[in-house]
């Protein structure tokens, strides 16, 4: 599944503004993951919007029936929001978190997780959750009714406050993309597209930069950043096939042949029009399996990030290996020494590697250092 980039569901979320003002007049659950949203206003008449979890959300021309009967969920739903007023649409900071803010005798909130295996959920004006597609439980979270509903926690860096200088110093030892990936809130394709246009080499390390590259990196973010402003929504054809597509021109595409549209909103029409096809009603057996392997994969991703953890801590105290081996080798000659003596002494002794000493406690045995 191509899921849909934070970037891209930036600007879609300013397509969706249309809508504010319009009233909610029907929902449907038309597939598995997939809904559809009716809304009316004097001004645009009917308007459609139709929501793949994960993949997309935008405002379509093409109507997929919904089933004669309505699901558990959906009617649940009607019965708060039906004929509510859409108050505001917003992203949640720029995470793939999209929020309808609905207004009828009290206000709720219609939250569109685009992330993980999606999800839909309903709160109250306090966040309290009335109803959820999925509950699930996360390490720091969870998402089930009755529970207050808490966003996701993100520590990427908002790419909208991105300077020379705090680019500087976010790069490690990985390789470029993944290591700006794991730091900055933009998907990988958008932060190799600035990587490109800064013509870097994409399997060098990205804390191998000079000071002057890292200023042409910041100057491609700049770029592929303001295309929010003005998208060139772009479909990427290989073979007659559809590949790909963005929010701008991707130079890794260059060569390829590409339909421009004028929305993306538009383009995802287009560009799903011609994967989905006629959809099959989804099989309850096999529909059962999927969600355990999904909740394998849920179990086997979470291990796969702890060793993705490690392997960025390892790489860390490998770029530093001599001086820490050096730290170890004094503190371990000292062992009996008061911790605050051990540290003065380090300090006099070998000022360059005691920068990277944050604490030492010789009773616990405990070395914190700052890689």
């Amino acid at each position: 599944m191509r899921e849909i980039a934070n970037i891209e569901l930036f600007c879609i979320c300013k397509e969706l503004q249309v809508l504010v003002g319009a009233r909610l007049t029907k929902i449907y659950e038309v597939g598995h993951d997939e809904f559809r949203l009716r809304f009316h206003s004097p001004q645009c008449g009917d308007v459609d919007a139709f929501c793949k979890l994960r993949e997309r959300i935008n405002i379509t021309q093409y109507i997929k029936e919904a089933p004669q009967k309505p699901s558990n969920f959906v009617m649940a739903l009607r019965k708060y929001v039906e004929g509510a007023r859409v108050k505001s649409i917003m992203q949640y900071g720029l995470d793939r978190v999209l929020i309808l803010e609905l207004e009828k005798a009290e206000r709720f909130l219609l939250i569109f997780e685009m992330f993980s295996h999606g999800n839909l959920i309903l709160t109250d004006c306090n966040y309290g959750v009335l109803h959820t597609y999925r509950s699930e439980e996360w390490k720091d979270r969870e998402v089930r009714r009755g529970s207050k509903y808490d966003f996701p926690h993100s520590d990427r860096m908002d790419p909208f406050q991105l300077n020379e200088k705090k680019l500087m110093g976010i790069l490690g030892p990985m390789r470029i993309v993944p290591c700006l990936s794991s730091k900055i809130n933009l998907g990988p394709a958008y932060i190799e597209e600035a990587c490109r246009r800064a013509k870097l080499d994409l399997g060098r390390a990205a804390n191998s930069l000079t000071e002057a590259e890292v200023g042409e990196l910041f100057a491609g973010f700049i770029e592929v950043i303001e295309y929010v402003n003005k998208p060139e929504s772009t479909i990427y054809l290989k073979d007659d096939k559809y590949l790909d597509y963005s929010i701008l021109p991707l130079k890794k595409y260059e060569g390829l042949e590409t339909i421009q549209l004028k929305s993306l909103s538009a383009l995802l029409d287009d560009f799903y029009m011609h994967f989905s096809g006629e959809e099959k009603k989804p099989d309850e057996k096999r529909l059962k399996i999927e969600m355990k392997i999904k909740e394998q994969e849920k179990a086997l991703n979470e291990f796969r990030e702890k060793a993705k953890e490690s392997k960025a801590i390892g790489d860390l105290i490998y770029a530093n290996f001599d001086k820490v081996e050096a730290i170890l080798r004094f503190i371990k000659e000292r062992r009996k020494t008061p911790s605050d003596k051990i540290m003065s002494e380090l300090n006099e002794k070998m000022p360059e590697e005691s920068k990277l000493v944050e604490s030492i406690d010789t009773k616990k045995g405990e070395l914190v250092l700052l890689l």
